[in-house]
């Protein structure tokens, strides 16, 4: 599969395998690691090797990735012209368009929209995620909203940028506003060069803490850093990269990338094999990978992804009364005096808690609000006041149009005139 990948990427020609290989096999793992579209492009040329109802699975993939494609930018269009038309600053941070990242257009994934947005601004969005026809579903390892809607699209909202460590979230910090604006749009943002190298970077790391790292993450990636321009401010960003803790993950990250695509390395592979068993086996653990690439990174708990009740129960009890030597690392007077471990639990719990309720209260007063902004609308559409009101600035609109259609004509007339004079002379 990656001398597939290897070929396709760079442009080169594809020998024919001289050995018997397991296509089912592959279309399983390309698939669960979102490259079936890359795949599909290196084994046009190999139809003869693999069985009919193989090369039609491949085909089925592809097309609904390609149908995807297409769905989705008609989306984001209507996405963003609702949110200008309503004055809502929106930062996109994550775009489904990443053609321009690969030689063939068809060869990116379709994974989901994200957009950065103020908190107060929730509501609005959900109403008009809502009218046009999105449901909003629950995701443990998303911390934004999600909005979902046939064949598959994903729009996701986040209210705070989405990345964990505290020294990366700090140059996400700046209002919205400031942020560059797309183009034909006043109130769509955009992250500028170097923001999205973090930006990207950051969401690997989140994804390989929680367990879902794939390969096509990797491979955008890399394509990506491939293409910065040269105003590039390297340095900054790496600046950044070394206080987070995050260099050996990135340095890594390219050397199994080089590992997959290109010739002659050079360089020690051994931890970068060690992350790529690490992607391929689904998460199998492994604390020292963990504590080589981000020794200030924690993984995730099991909880946050897997929903087994014994493993739930066993591992919320194991969360709200963990064992003292792991509570000495938040309150050290444990080494001297034990007892207290029980009002340290007491303690972290109650700050846990009140961190919840919190989380809670914040998704009662949404829908609080957004019920609010329906009740509004309702009588708006009832009180006659504002209806008269509607239909005043609705004559006056009209009678703006009319004037306009006269002058306009007039000025027809005028023309009309002055050519019947010229030609009389």
């Amino acid at each position: 599969m990656l001398i597939l990948l290897k070929a396709i990427i760079n442009q080169e020609p594809l020998q024919v395998p001289r050995r018997h290989i397991n296509w089912e096999a592959i279309l399983k793992v390309s698939d669960f690691q979102n490259i079936i579209s890359i795949v599909y492009h290196a084994i046009l040329g190999l139809e003869k090797e693999i069985s009919e109802e193989c090369t039609d699975q491949f085909y089925q993939k592809y097309k609904r990735e390609l149908l995807l494609h297409t769905s989705y930018g008609n989306a984001k269009e209507v996405i963003m012209w609702q949110l200008e038309r309503y004055r809502i600053h929106a930062l996109l941070l994550s775009d489904v368009d990443a053609g321009e990242l690969y030689p063939r257009p068809g060869m990116s994934y379709p994974d989901q929209i994200e957009f950065l947005v103020e908190e107060k601004n929730l509501p609005q969005i959900y109403r008009l995620m809502r009218d046009m026809d999105y449901e909003q579903q629950e995701d443990r390892l998303e911390s934004g909203n999600v909005f979902t809607r046939v064949p598959g699209i994903r729009v996701v909202f986040f209210n705070e940028i989405p990345i964990a460590n505290k020294i990366v979230r700090r140059t996400f910090s700046e209002p919205l506003k400031r942020c560059p604006h797309i183009e034909q749009y006043e109130y769509i943002h955009i992250l500028s060069e170097e923001d999205g190298y973090l930006y990207r970077i950051g969401r690997l790391v989140e994804f390989y803490v929680t367990g879902i790292l794939r390969m096509r993450g990797i491979l955008d990636f890399w394509q990506y850093q491939k293409q910065l321009g040269e105003g590039f401010r390297r340095t900054a960003v790496e600046e950044i990269l070394e206080k987070a803790g995050w260099t050996e993950f990135v340095r890594q990250i390219g050397v199994l990338a080089t590992l997959w695509l290109e010739d002659g390395v050079r360089q020690q592979y051994g931890t970068a094999l060690e992350l790529e068993e690490y992607i391929i086996t689904r998460r199998q653990e492994n604390k020292h990978l963990d504590r080589t690439l981000l020794p200030f990174e924690k993984a995730r708990p099991d909880f946050y992804w897997r929903s087994r009740e014994d493993e739930w129960a066993h591992k919320k009890r194991e969360w709200m009364f963990p064992p003292r030597e792991y509570m000495i690392q938040f309150y050290p007077i444990l080494e001297r005096f034990p007892f207290l471990l029980v009002f340290c639990w007491i303690g972290r719990d109650f700050r846990f808690l009140r961190i919840v309720c919190k989380n809670r209260g914040r998704k009662v007063w949404l829908k609080v609000r957004v019920t609010f902004l329906d009740i509004k609308e309702k009588l708006h559409s009832l009180l006659p006041g504002m209806k008269d009101a509607e239909r005043t600035n609705d004559m006056r609109e009209a009678a703006e149009v009319v004037d306009i259609e006269n002058k306009n004509k007039e000025e027809a007339e005028v023309e009309k005139d002055v050519e019947e004079i010229e030609s009389q002379k």
